[in-house]
């Protein structure tokens, strides 16, 4: 929820508004803060929120929280702190799209988001809580498909990393 980009935006603002130039709806699951993000998105009718009351138990506890939700053939993944996506990579992903799973890559290192055909929704909704999503996702037939950005790989973890990201959305 910190300040991004243009005025008045935040991060997580500037994630939903690039993956809504690609999709119908975005699934916003949340954990920490959830009432907050519930009120700051609710009038927006292409954004379900859904709560994961058990966030705690990590990353993929809300993976599964929101694929529970997903009606569609194909599901993005991707994290809230990555408001560089851009609608070339959401559309190159999706133009390619399969019977597997595909990453973006750049130089060889797989990114976000990650499109997830269907078939695959009960195979992760199956798998124990404390699974890593990306050793389970790659167990699956999965491909690569290589980008000309590191976009895919920007999220803002750190203080240091939100204040050199922030010099670049400038």
């Amino acid at each position: 929820m910190l300040p991004f980009g243009a005025s008045n935006q935040t991060i997580l603002d500037c994630s939903i508004a690039n993956a809504l130039n690609c999709v119908s709806n975005v699934i916003l699951v949340t954990g920490h803060r959830g009432e907050e993000l519930f009120e700051r998105y609710k009038n927006n009718k292409r954004i379900q929120i859904i709560h994961n009351p058990d966030y705690k138990k990590g990353l993929f506890s809300s993976l599964q929280t929101g694929i529970q939700q997903a009606t569609s053939d194909y599901l993005f993944i991707s994290h809230g702190d990555m408001p560089f996506i851009s609608e070339e990579v959401f559309s190159l992903l999706y133009n390619n799209r399969a019977d597997d799973i595909l990453f973006p890559s750049y130089q060889g290192k797989a990114g976000h988001p990650v499109l997830l055909n269907h078939r695959y929704y009960d195979y992760i909704l199956n798998a124990p809580v404390d699974s890593h999503m990306k050793s389970l996702l790659t167990a699956l037939p999965h491909r690569f498909i290589s980008v000309n950005t590191n976009r895919v790989h920007l999220d803002i973890d750190t203080p240091q990393q939100y204040q050199y990201l922030c010099n670049k959305a400038l």
